[in-house]
């Protein structure tokens, strides 16, 4: 029989990517879905929806991705998108030390809204810009640990570094998870 998209899954994942405006949420989501990346930036307005479908071993596993926007003027309805959500990347640029440090209001959001129970992975997105750089990696570590993170990934939506990677991880983690229920 053949694979009828989202029909046949044995697992259906809402992830969440939040954070500031400008982080890469959309070019990491769409260097994923698509394998693209758009070097010209669009506001995302409240919430842009995704989907991807992975083969895990016999599993066949539904990603609903919902691209968070990161503008302030979208908080008071943001979080009613967050409601469901079983993992969430936390996406910050490497070359902005400001949106790591706003990833704190974010979290409290995640888990007031989502649970404690939602899989998080901390995202330094942009690493291509080397130069650029101005978050030390035992910054990010060290908010990792204190969110209690999966993990910490250093992406670039361009090149498309640890792009795959990351939501392949992610995966791999909320498939575990289910299955211990």
């Amino acid at each position: 029989m053949a694979y009828q998209r989202g029909r046949d899954s044995t697992y259906i994942f809402k992830v969440l990517l939040i954070g500031e405006a400008a982080v890469g949420k959309t070019s990491l989501t769409i260097k994923f879905v698509h394998g693209k990346f758009k070097s010209d930036y669009l506001l995302t307005v409240g919430m842009e929806p995704y989907s991807k479908y992975i083969k895990m071993g016999n599993d066949m596993v539904t990603l609903s991705i919902w691209d968070i926007a990161g503008q302030q003027r979208f908080d008071v309805f943001r979080t009613m998108f967050f409601r469901g959500a079983k993992a969430a990347f936390l996406v910050f640029d490497l070359t902005r030390p400001v949106t790591l440090t706003k990833l704190q209001d974010w979290y409290e959001d995640l888990i007031r809204n989502a649970g404690k129970d939602v899989l998080t992975f901390l995202v330094g997105n942009k690493n291509d810009l080397e130069d650029l750089r101005s978050v030390p990696k035992k910054d990010a570590l060290a908010f990792a640990k204190k969110i209690n993170a999966l993990a910490y990934i250093e992406t670039s939506a361009k090149t498309g570094t640890n792009v795959d990677e990351s939501f392949t991880s992610l995966t791999k983690n909320l498939v575990a998870k289910a299955k211990t229920y």
